[in-house]
């Protein structure tokens, strides 16, 4: 083990993150881990990690770093402006930091949550099978100002990065989609169509995130079942009509109609998506959203096994 970083400041939020604990909600723990499951997992590839080690994910900006021993490592998922010692560094790339030096995330330019990703990933607490922090519980680490971030080494990697044009794009205005629920005929035919519209994000964070229309729905219902499973991507209806997606911190179980679930494969768009973006949910058949999941994994298993789409550098 041997120490990385030390947190001069959190910002607004800094966890750590592997793919999650996914074997004990029926015990009522949430899932948590990497929001952005794929600029994770594009680090730990770059990085030539296995894909499920654990990184620090950092929201929004205002975090703070300083590097306590020489480290290779890869910034990926949104842009929060980070530089090294006031300068500007490049994200999908691997670089050289070295002691001493400060890295700063300044602010969002796009997306919400970027992963510092290190060789073989961070060294922290398990709970549960993963070192996923979920801060409401205490499970794994909850990172607080003056901090140590432990690693299990810093040997050197091939200073490589991602072509721009395989990097994921954060668009302002984003098209998820969705698998209907079995609810879905019981949701009244107007709410439907307001829901089929460009969507605003309204407030969120990991647990979930509020969404409305330019106008404020008024389509009351009935919107209370028996208590039922849920996952990263449901999609509730509350009784006044407005819809929350829920997101990698959230109850495994919840009382309320719901429209359906994100396909897998859109999970990184919704995570990335900030308040005042807009949204549009269109429902898919499986098919199609098994298809696009088929894509999703090809993708990153391309760039495990064909390295002519990562520009390989001199090190230095």
């Amino acid at each position: 083990m041997i120490s990385l970083f030390e947190v001069l400041k959190v910002g607004v939020l800094v966890t750590i993150q592997d793919m999650g604990r996914k074997n004990f909600r029926h015990m009522g723990i949430p899932v948590s881990g990497a929001m952005d499951q794929l600029a994770y997992q594009i680090g730990n590839i770059l990085l030539g990690n296995k894909r499920d080690v654990a990184s620090i994910e950092v929201a929004m900006g205002g975090t703070i770093l300083k590097v306590c021993h020489d480290v290779d490592v890869v910034i990926t998922g949104a842009d929060l402006s980070p530089t090294i010692n006031g300068q500007k560094i490049p994200m999908y790339r691997v670089i050289r930091l070295k002691q001493n030096d400060i890295l700063t995330f300044h602010g969002a330019k796009s997306g919400v949550y970027a992963y510092i990703v290190v060789p073989d990933g961070i060294c922290s607490k398990v709970d549960f099978e993963s070192q996923s922090s979920y801060v409401l519980a205490k499970l794994g680490t909850v990172i607080l100002k003056g901090m140590i971030i432990h690693g299990y080494h810093n040997e050197k990697r091939d200073l490589i990065g991602l072509n721009y044009e395989w990097q994921p794009n954060y668009s302002n205005r984003k098209v998820v989609h969705y698998i209907k629920s079995s609810h879905f005929n019981l949701l009244p035919a107007d709410l439907i169509n307001e829901l089929s519209t460009n969507l605003l994000i309204g407030t969120s964070n990991r647990m979930g995130m509020y969404l409305s229309t330019n106008e404020k729905i008024n389509q009351e219902f009935n919107a209370n079942i028996l208590s039922e499973g849920t996952t990263f991507g449901t999609i509730q209806i509350l009784p006044s009509g407005q819809p929350i997606i829920l997101l990698a911190d959230c109850q495994t179980t919840g009382g309320y109609v719901t429209l359906g679930t994100i396909i897998h494969s859109d999970l990184t768009i919704l995570s990335q998506a900030k308040q005042g973006d807009y949204i549009k949910l269109v429902a898919i058949d499986i098919e199609s959203a098994r298809n696009r999941n088929i894509e999703y994994e090809r993708f990153l298993k391309h760039l495990l096994l064909d390295r002519q789409n990562i520009i390989k550098e001199r090190s230095s």
